[in-house]
């Protein structure tokens, strides 16, 4: 019964191998320190945010996604600080990741600045047996819950401007492997699953209009060694810096509609809803995507 647990844990991860490792969000653009850790101390505030997402709705163990994040200018220094909590599972599996960042920042002008940080923590991945269905009997089982602990980081650089903003990030860069159990029936008696890195670009830029509107395009680019190039274009129009709503279209996957609020420019709420057009909208309901966030501590 081991290897039936060791073995189905390796098909999960092999898969999520081809696909995406790392938690995804609708609503990058409003919360994109979960991306780039270059962005913390960017910003005039604090903001702290908190972010759940429900993937594919109506299919039964579908990928769910809490996220709370906190980050600032560390005083008068150019550098910022933060943190990041999450956990994000999937019926059985899960991952819990806690992160510290720090970055440094490079002033270019007196209307741009430029910079680079870093995010490292740990991340406990496991596999809860008791919500796992055997077709057989249930013998042999030595452990209800397996766990394994590994360090994480990620890299990042960002350029940030009155008028646009850029940023790279290069995430799991350690490519932990998850070993499991010596096994005689696998060559080389053992059983090795690598965790690969995620490329991410991310770019926008803002558009003043007229009557108090403001238009904000953007795009985030992904990329593993294993999958072709994501794209995920957002347009969004916000009136009076406080009422939004815009469009994202994600290749290969979903057409979102956002929609949000920022309060007195001190608590912002965002939703986000999926609208699945690839295979999997037959089953499912779509993905909703929940935001609040607050501001404090302003420059």
């Amino acid at each position: 019964m081991k290897r039936i647990v060791i073995y189905t844990f390796l098909l999960i991860l092999s898969l999520t191998a081809l696909g995406q490792q790392t938690p995804m969000y609708t609503l990058y653009t409003f919360n994109d320190f979960l991306i780039n850790p270059a962005i913390a101390g960017t910003k005039n505030f604090y903001e702290a945010k908190v972010n759940n997402r429900y993937q594919f709705a109506g299919i039964e163990n579908a990928p769910v996604t809490a996220s709370l994040s906190l980050h600032g200018r560390y005083g008068n220094l150019p550098m910022g600080v933060g943190g990041i909590v999450y956990n994000d599972s999937q019926g059985a599996f899960s991952k819990f990741g806690v992160y510290g960042a720090y970055s440094y920042i490079l002033p270019i002008d007196n209307r741009t600045d430029f910079s680079l940080g870093m995010n490292v923590g740990l991340v406990e991945y496991k596999i809860d047996i008791s919500r796992i269905t055997f077709i057989e009997p249930e013998y042999g089982i030595d452990e209800t819950l397996y766990r394994y602990l590994r360090p994480d980081a990620t890299f990042g650089a960002y350029i940030v401007s009155r008028d646009y903003y850029a940023g790279l990030s290069l995430d799991q860069l350690f490519n932990n492997k998850i070993e499991v159990i010596n096994d005689t029936l696998v060559i080389d008696n053992s059983t090795v699953n690598r965790i690969t890195s995620h490329a991410s670009v991310i770019a926008g830029t803002k558009m003043k209009l007229s009557y108090g509107f403001v238009f904000e395009p953007s795009v985030v680019v992904r990329k593993t060694v294993r999958t072709p190039v994501q794209l995920e274009l957002t347009g969004c129009l916000t009136y009076e810096k406080s009422v939004w709503a815009g469009v994202s279209v994600r290749t290969g996957d979903a057409i979102a509609l956002l929609l949000g609020y920022n309060y007195r420019r001190l608590l912002t709420f965002g939703y986000a809803y999926d609208i699945t057009y690839s295979t999997l909208r037959k089953a499912s309901n779509g993905s909703h995507e929940v935001m609040i966030g607050v501001k404090f501590n302003e420059r």
